[in-house]
């Protein structure tokens, strides 16, 4: 690990964790170097950082009122670099405001960060966190007459195109840079283009704008934050194989895949994040960062596996099956979500008194009831698909979608087809949505001001979120 990340920001970390509970825990006093860290603390992904790190931390590393909070963030540290590329963005157009669209979801201290990037610029930055009339927020955006406006994501600044009925820049033609988070590629009716507003996750600053190509590019934020590299590679079968080590930034290789592995003092410890990139260049050293910095696009992450009872399902399985199941004479497939079905959990309980070589079994220690009989953990027996189409299908499409799912997840998997054989796992249930409840889902996460908006065209779903269309109605 270079110097500075050891003198700077990997003590950060430590003096913000050190004397927590979760700190103690993993014994951070000690740490003096990222082979240190590694040694003390390992690689954790979001449920068991939730459990072994931020369960100890109780509210946090700082108050909402501590003067040290956007120094924790890190975002101070690389704001001149991000605001000398918007510069080259606006050339040399002068910023008089500013209009930040974004809900308050993370570390308040996270939250400002672009904000007050915003207004190192200049600017006066006025936040919208909410948007309860739109006609009032119109009127906002005339009176204002922002030079900028930054958005969560491009399907955001679309959505404010819909309204207005017009390019973003005629109906406010102050406007020189419209600034995206999220879903890049996305194209507007605007001449004006829509640049990156930087990576910012729930650690602070992951990754700065990039003014060379590709456009979705980001530079690792390596001055804000402790960042490793865990490389991994996609099989055919569009798995993801893991190595045991993670490597540091300037250790990337042109062209590899690597998710992003954190350390933060925001209460970040070695944190998995879920965040998959490619490294397609690097940058130039800075007095900040003596070494290369890679410049990488983001992944999406693999589907997640769905968790049936005996077998856990490939997600890239379960989004082929889906997709393979329509004919060229089906109608069109415009959405589909796939995971567990809630309505096929079997409601089986095992007497103790059957629990052979439990001493305990009858007794508190052995988690019985007073009634001697205790719930095993119970798993649905088979998948809910759910799927919105483009035009009218035939009575029967519900049906023959679930047999042609079926079919195609036993020719891909022994297991399942075994368990299906022996009638342990039930028939997929498909149920075809009503038309137009993506597109509702989609603007009610537009309106909510957050994060990504674009999303696959066939999602895996987990047990708690057992659909992206919570308010729509079902026909078969």
């Amino acid at each position: 690990m270079s110097e500075w990340s050891e003198e700077r920001a990997l003590a950060a970390v430590v003096a913000a964790l050190a004397n927590t509970a979760a700190g103690r825990r993993f014994d951070l006093g000690r740490v003096r170097s990222l082979a240190d860290l590694q040694a003390h603390a390992p690689m954790m992904d979001v449920a068991s950082h939730a459990r072994e790190v931020e369960a100890h931390l109780g509210f946090g590393t700082t108050d909402a009122g501590d003067p040290r909070a956007r120094e924790l963030s890190g975002a101070i540290h690389e704001r001149a670099e991000v605001t000398a590329v918007w510069r080259g963005f606006l050339r040399g157009e002068e910023v008089r405001r500013a209009i930040v669209l974004q809900a308050r979801e993370i570390d308040g201290s996270v939250d400002r960060i672009v904000v007050d990037d915003l207004a190192a610029l200049g600017a006066e930055v006025l936040r919208v966190e909410r948007v309860d009339d739109e006609e009032a927020l119109l009127a906002m955006l005339e009176e204002v007459a922002p030079t900028i406006i930054a958005a969560p994501s491009s399907f955001t600044l679309g959505w404010l195109e819909e309204l207005l009925g017009r390019p973003l820049e005629r109906a406010v033609p102050s406007l020189r840079l419209l600034l995206a988070g999220h879903d890049l590629g996305r194209r507007l009716r605007s001449r004006l283009p829509v640049e990156s507003a930087g990576w910012i996750h729930r650690s602070g600053r992951l990754g700065l704008p990039s003014p060379r190509p590709p456009a979705r590019a980001f530079t690792l934020a390596v001055g804000s934050q402790v960042i490793e590299l865990l490389p991994h590679q996609q099989s055919d079968d569009g798995l993801r194989a893991f190595e045991a080590e993670t490597i540091a930034p300037a250790q990337a290789i042109l062209g590899r895949h690597y998710e992003l592995v954190v350390s933060s003092p925001l209460g970040c410890l070695r944190l998995r994040t879920d965040e998959h990139v490619q490294v397609v260049g690097f940058d130039p050293p800075t007095s900040l960062v003596p070494t290369p910095r890679p410049r990488v696009i983001r992944l999406r992450p693999p589907p997640q596996e769905v968790a049936l009872e005996g077998i856990s399902m490939v997600g890239v399985w379960l989004t082929a099956a889906v997709r393979q199941a329509f004919r060229p004479e089906d109608p069109a497939l415009v959405a589909a979500t796939i995971g567990p079905d809630p309505g096929a959990i079997d409601a089986v309980q095992t007497s103790t008194r059957a629990l052979k070589g439990d001493p305990f079994a009858e007794t508190e220690l052995g988690g019985a009831g007073r009634s001697g009989v205790r719930a095993r953990p119970l798993l649905p027996r088979r998948l809910l698909v759910q799927v919105e189409v483009q035009g009218l299908g035939r009575a029967d499409l519900a049906e023959r979608l679930a047999e042609a799912i079926d079919a195609d997840l036993r020719r891909r998997s022994p297991a399942y087809d075994h368990l299906r054989g022996r009638r342990e796992l039930r028939a997929p249930r498909v149920t075809i949505v009503a038309p137009g409840s993506f597109k509702n889902a989609q603007a009610r996460r537009i309106r909510g001001l957050r994060g990504r908006v674009g999303t696959p065209e066939v999602r895996v779903v987990g047990r708690e979120r057992a659909s992206i269309f919570p308010s729509a109605t079902h026909w078969r």
